[in-house]
């Protein structure tokens, strides 16, 4: 694949995955609240399944793309610390291990059913914060 295809690739599984989270947090939610309990126990489920389907295939784009455009730059990071760009780029794959983190914690506290729908908000907050420092990170990264 050439650079132009994997980068593309990279940007829409990027909106993609930013955009469901923007979704989820502030404009899902907060509809969510004003519809009655019935209907927000059966159209929950199916929304969740969809977007874990939605989701996975996204997230598996966004980061087989990222892990390739950050291949050529693997030397640099011997030395995080050396330039503006390593410091972004080590920043950068840091919050994308911790947005992976959030996602193998979600995966223990919902088998364990130890989170609530409250815990789930917050963590999607938290995803979303996460995201969006790791795009100010890319963006940043060829312009400082």
């Amino acid at each position: 694949m050439t650079y132009l295809t994997i980068k593309t690739l990279h940007l829409l599984a990027a909106i993609a995955f930013i955009g469901t989270l923007f979704f989820q947090v502030l404009i899902l939610a907060p509809a969510s609240r004003r519809l009655a309990p019935a209907v927000r126990e059966a159209i929950g489920p199916v929304l969740g399944q969809q977007a874990r389907h939605v989701i996975h295939f996204v997230a598996l784009v966004l980061y087989g793309a990222g892990l390739t455009l950050a291949w050529p730059y693997r030397t640099l990071l011997a030395n995080p610390l050396s330039s503006t760009f390593t410091i972004l780029l080590s920043l950068k794959i840091l919050l994308a291990f911790l947005i992976i983190g959030h996602y193998v914690a979600l995966i223990f506290l919902r088998r364990g059913r130890h989170i609530g729908e409250r815990g789930m908000h917050w963590l999607n907050v938290s995803l979303l914060v996460h995201a969006v420092l790791l795009v100010v990170c890319a963006k940043s990264m060829f312009v400082l």
